[in-house]
């Protein structure tokens, strides 16, 4: 089963009924937050910083699976783990969680670990916010922003595929011309998720909740 977010916040009331039977408090996490910016993030302070104890993204990523009753939550550090020791941690996931931030470096760095087969392999949840929810797509495109200043097409997981979803939707024109661009050039199902809703897809079937549709 794969579930594709936004944000972070589906311990909000938007996304308690999907999330809370798939969630039960003896399930271990994984956490592989490799989606930083190469610009940002050069060195293991770096990455204590954004993903460490005290990082500024942990809390974020902690507070749904707190909110569920889960404690088992273990990260894969980019800059201390092995392929080994991660590929040791994937396995013994109940939940794998896809961060947010830049998709295309995000598939890199899990091609680097060999992450990328092992996560197509394991029959564990995912969960993914923001890249997080594109790379487990086989084509994704990215709608121009500060990040990617030309729309564009990326290579995914594959873990889903045969439709498309715009990420952080909020109904702007450039967002609006990047569906119909991707509808008119694919011809794909596209679905918009807000940073209050999320598709869960299981065997090829999608369910909306929370702030998420299907272009029409």
């Amino acid at each position: 089963m794969n579930i594709l977010l936004s944000s972070y916040d589906f311990h909000e009331k938007w996304a308690q009924d999907v999330m809370k039977p798939l969630l039960r408090e003896n399930m271990k996490v994984v956490v592989i937050p490799f989606s930083f910016d190469k610009k940002e993030v050069t060195k293991v302070e770096e990455f204590d910083l954004h993903y460490g104890k005290n990082g500024i993204h942990t809390p974020y990523i902690l507070r749904p699976f707190h909110f569920y009753g889960i404690k088992d939550i273990e990260f894969i550090d980019y800059f201390r783990d092995n392929i080994e020791i991660a590929h040791k941690k994937v396995l013994s996931a109940d939940i794998i969680f896809l961060t947010g931030g830049l998709p295309d470096q995000y598939l890199d760095r899990l091609e680097e670990f060999k992450l990328d087969i092992l996560i197509k392999q394991s029959n564990a949840l995912i969960i993914g916010a923001s890249a997080g929810a594109l790379i487990q797509i086989d084509h994704y495109h990215i709608t121009p922003d500060d990040d990617y200043p030309i729309y564009q097409y990326q290579r995914g997981l594959g873990l889903v595929s045969g439709f498309e979803v715009e990420v952080h939707y909020c109904r702007s024109q450039i967002q609006n011309q990047g569906i119909e661009r991707v509808i008119k050039e694919k011809g794909l199902p596209t679905y918009t998720i807000a940073n209050d809703g999320g598709l869960v897809v299981e065997e090829k079937i999608i369910k909306l909740f929370g702030n998420a549709y299907l272009v029409k």
